[in-house]
């Protein structure tokens, strides 16, 4: 078996410019081996993020539109939904299908005029009553 190993690589130092082909057979490995891991971390990150947005789902989107009305700036928001007897707090749905409560929390929350248009927006937007809105200013 040994000897079998030393024939071939004797052959192949007998290929004129065989040192410069394995370098290059290797440095094309390399970066064949970079890219895949590189897009293996791209593919994560890019789940990641998709991850994020559906989680935001609706509360990303009324976060969104909040926080561009006039005088708002930035804000939270909260949805609460009723399912069966019980509260549940999940943002990451995009129904406005049993909202049970919104609280949203806004750098503008302390004015009455911006609290009046995040109440009409909400109202709008997610089809519940004004009673079921509470707004406060972030700190």
């Amino acid at each position: 078996m040994n000897s079998k190993l030393k024939d071939i690589v004797e052959k192949c130092r007998k290929i004129k410019g065989f040192e410069i082909i394995c370098a290059i057979v290797i440095a094309v490995v390399a970066i064949c081996v970079y890219f895949s891991v590189n897009a293996m971390t791209g593919k994560t990150k890019t789940t990641n993020t998709t991850q994020t947005q559906k989680q935001e789902g609706l509360v990303g989107e009324v976060q969104s539109i909040l926080s561009s009305i006039d005088g708002v700036g930035e804000c939270e928001v909260l949805i609460t939904y009723k399912y069966g007897s019980e509260d549940i707090s999940v943002g990451s749905l995009n129904s406005t299908d049993n909202i049970q409560g919104v609280v949203v929390v806004a750098k503008g929350g302390q004015d009455v005029y911006t609290r009046i248009k995040i109440t009409n927006a909400l109202c709008t937007l997610l089809k519940i009553e004004a009673g079921n809105i509470q707004i406060f200013e972030m700190k």
